[in-house]
């Protein structure tokens, strides 16, 4: 079996059936991890509440270690790890120290990447080993492919990532202008940044969908569409533009709810994309 292992800064969820493993990172309220587990109704709650402070934090080593020793109990087995970008959390890092136990057996993947850019390249994961290759290839593909893939989202306010340190105090400035709706992206350095800028949700729709036609969506590779909060209007707006422009259907993509770890950097109300570009 070669296990595809990933973290919850994409939305692929755990399926150890299909060889599939989401590690959870931590999402603490107040600098404490909760005692039950919060429903998403609750998180976005308390995301705005006067006194509660929500943060994130990376998967340990010796979580990884544990979950590696677990898996590789069979000596044919091997890990193929697609992390979060290094450059926005530790959690790459973690894997690292942990996969040096395991001789070479462990093939890690610094996906340069988060939210739906990782979840495409964690569909094209399981596609490539589905296909027959071994781990060794499969993280040699993705060391490739992690440079054709996109993300492009409406995030209502930039104020949630310039909060968690994920993007900085000058490139959330434009968030703060009124009525200003910023897309977000990552960067060829596993950073955030800022895509483009317009005025209201409608625009940054159209917006979007040319950003994805301009950059040229493959529609033969792994697609992962999403949004946060409890609404979820603006990815149907979302997914409709894209279809007119783009010219295809993407009624095999379902739109997933982004992760609580997610959410709390983007607050509710975003809705995106990730693909993979034409070679």
């Amino acid at each position: 079996m070669i296990w595809i292992v990933t973290d919850s800064a994409q939305e692929m969820k755990n399926d150890k059936g299909k060889g599939l493993v989401v590690v959870k990172l931590p999402v603490l309220v107040n600098g404490e991890v909760p005692q039950e587990e919060i429903t998403d109704e609750q998180f976005y709650l308390l995301l705005d509440s006067e006194g509660v402070n929500l943060t994130t934090s990376q998967f340990s080593p010796a979580g990884f270690a544990e979950l590696f020793e677990e898996l590789l109990k069979d000596p044919e087995d091997e890990v193929v790890a697609v992390c979060l970008s290094s450059t926005l959390s530790g959690t790459y890092n973690s894997a690292r120290l942990a996969a040096m136990e395991f001789g070479g057996r462990i093939h890690l993947v610094d996906s340069n990447n988060a939210c739906l850019s990782q979840t495409a390249l964690v569909k094209e994961a399981l596609h490539l080993r589905d296909q027959g290759m071994d781990a060794s290839e499969i993280a040699d593909a993705l060391e490739q492919a992690k440079k054709e893939v996109k993300l492009f989202a409406l995030v209502p306010t930039l104020k949630y990532l310039k909060k968690g340190g994920r993007i900085s105090a000058a490139k959330a400035t434009i968030g703060e202008l009124a009525g200003i709706k910023p897309i977000v992206t990552i960067d060829e350095n596993g950073e955030v940044g800022v895509a483009a800028q317009t005025r209201g949700i409608k625009k940054a729709i159209r917006q979007i969908a040319s950003l994805v036609e301009e950059a040229g969506l493959d529609p033969n590779r792994p697609i992962a569409l999403g949004y946060s909060g409890l609404e979820d209007a603006n990815i149907h707006a979302l997914t409709t533009e894209l279809e007119s422009v783009l010219g295809i259907s993407l009624a095999h993509v379902e739109p997933c709810s982004l992760s609580q770890v997610l959410g709390v950097h983007v607050g509710p109300g975003a809705a995106g994309i990730g693909f993979f570009t034409k070679k």
